[in-house]
């Protein structure tokens, strides 16, 4: 069944990414072995997929991190390089940021009405044209692609009903709809879910896990790697790093040695799996500084 997939990036990111490992997601593999396998329609493959990814380039003055628009781009590079130009299509539109005025929350009474509350001034950041984006792309998708059987929305965004209640009432194509979330408690948009075929109510934490990036993508003059920052614990990786740079000549080699399986220490933890595989929990990153710091000190005597 040829399916096209239209992902809402920013609600994926704050319903599933953020404040995660996971970052470095593999959106077809996610996709092709996991979502749809598991979804009312089962009848696809890898060549009759294709996804649109709508995003918007991250503000630098409003961004929490130095890194983050360099983050962002690499990974946006990655995804290009996985994948063909015919499954892939980056559609972007844009942040505004502007100063307004709002109502601040009491921290000693939260529930306190808006009304009640001070008045201040804030930054106001909004993205712009992505459900408008998202709407038109499918519209004009199955009215001029008649090869699509199936479309899937990868969001909660009720201001996308209208474009789901035309599509439905065309009876061209199935249609889908993903809540880019990882409870289940969140429940679908009542407004989008009656347009559906078949609604997948979350998106699980080890299927994200699962989905992911190899660290290194190849592609273009230069190949893209996935952020230190989006590791789990990125503090102890760079720790790592530097502490193999003693040792090794850059930060290539101190990378492999990463990926490769570690001779055991009878007075260190065993490591059942390279040391690449266990940065992202704390206890274990530590054992992987411990490894590296036992490497170094062999190294120089």
């Amino acid at each position: 069944m040829k399916t096209r997939i239209y992902i809402d990036g920013y609600n994926l990111y704050y319903g599933c990414l953020k404040r995660t490992p996971y970052k470095w997601l593999d959106i077809f593999k996610l996709f092709d072995d996991y979502i749809l396998p598991s979804s009312a329609s089962k009848a696809h493959t890898n060549d009759n997929l294709s996804i649109k990814f709508f995003t918007a380039n991250i503000v630098e003055k409003a961004a929490t991190s130095k890194d983050s628009l360099a983050d962002q781009q690499a990974y946006h590079r990655a995804l290009t390089f996985n994948s063909s130009n015919s499954q892939l299509e980056i559609i972007k539109g844009y942040y505004s940021i502007n100063p307004t005025r709002a109502f601040k929350v009491d921290q000693k009474e939260p529930k306190k009405h808006p009304n009640e509350c001070e008045y201040v001034d804030i930054w106001k950041l909004e993205e712009k044209q992505t459900d408008v984006n998202i709407a038109v792309e499918a519209l004009f998708d199955v009215f001029t692609d008649d090869s699509i059987e199936q479309i899937v929305f990868v969001t909660n965004d009720t201001d996308l009903e209208r474009a789901l209640e035309k599509i439905k009432s065309l009876n061209k194509v199935k249609i889908g709809l993903v809540i880019p979330t990882t409870d289940n408690v969140r429940y679908p948009n009542e407004k989008l879910d009656i347009h559906a075929d078949w609604t997948r109510r979350n998106i699980s934490i080890d299927e994200l896990k699962q989905s992911q990036l190899p660290r290194v993508i190849q592609g273009g003059r230069k190949p893209v790697s996935k952020p230190i920052g989006w590791f789990g614990q990125p503090e102890i990786l760079e720790e790592i790093i530097l502490t193999l740079l003693q040792v090794e000549a850059n930060r290539t080699k101190c990378w492999r040695w990463l990926e490769k399986p570690l001779p055991s220490f009878d007075d260190l933890p065993s490591l059942t799996d390279p040391p690449i595989l266990l940065l992202d929990n704390e206890e274990t990153a530590k054992i992987v500084l411990s490894y590296a710091k036992r490497y170094t000190q062999l190294f120089k005597s």
